[in-house]
C-alpha cells in the first residue's frame, strides 16, 4: 500500500506566521546547503584561473582551538557510540514488525455497536469511510467514501 502524497502539506490553511516560519527555515535551509559548497566552488573556480580568495578562507587554529575541536568530536563519538549501544540491546534479533493478531468479526461489530450485517460489512472491508457519531459517543451511520450521497439513505 502507497500513499498518493507522502507527505501532509496544506500550506492553504496555515496562518501568515506558521507560512512566514516555513519559509524563513526554507531558505536557512537552503543557505546553509550552499555554504557547505563553496570549497568545490573555489576549486573549480581556481581550475578556470579565477582566484577568489575571500569564498573559502581558513584560518590556522591555535592549540586551544584544536583542542576544544576534539573534545566536541570525542562527545559526538560518545553519543552516537552509546545511541547504538542501546538501539543494539534493545532491537538486536527481535522482529522488526510482528503481525497482528486476526480480530473476529463480530468482536469488531461490538466494538463499535453495530448489530447491522450491512453496516458491519462495510466496516470489515472498505478501505474509506466516513463515520458519523452522536453526542454519546454512538455509531450512527457508516458511509463508503466512493459511494454515492443518492445510495445513503440516512443522508436524505
Amino acid at each position: 500500500m502507497r500513499a498518493e502524497r507522502p507527505i501532509i502539506s496544506h500550506p492553504e490553511r496555515q496562518v501568515w506566521t506558521q507560512q512566514l516560519t516555513s519559509i524563513t527555515l526554507t531558505l536557512g535551509a537552503w543557505a546553509m546547503w550552499g555554504y557547505l559548497w563553496l570549497p568545490a566552488l573555489a576549486v573549480i573556480l581556481w581550475i578556470f584561473g579565477i582566484h577568489l580568495d575571500s569564498i573559502y578562507k581558513v584560518r590556522v587554529p591555535d592549540q586551544s582551538t584544536l583542542l576544544l575541536m576534539i573534545l566536541i568530536v570525542l562527545a559526538c563519538d560518545a553519543i552516537v557510540r552509546n545511541w547504538a549501544g542501546y538501539n543494539r540491546r534493545r532491537f538486536a534479533g527481535k522482529s522488526r514488525r510482528l503481525g497482528s493478531n486476526a480480530i473476529p468479526h463480530p468482536d469488531v461489530g461490538k466494538a463499535f455497536g453495530v448489530n447491522d450485517a450491512a453496516t458491519l460489512s462495510l466496516l470489515l472491508q472498505e478501505r474509506r469511510l466516513s463515520m458519523y457519531f452522536d453526542d454519546a459517543g454512538t455509531l450512527i451511520r457508516v458511509v463508503a467514501e466512493g459511494a454515492d450521497k443518492k445510495e445513503d439513505p440516512a443522508a436524505e
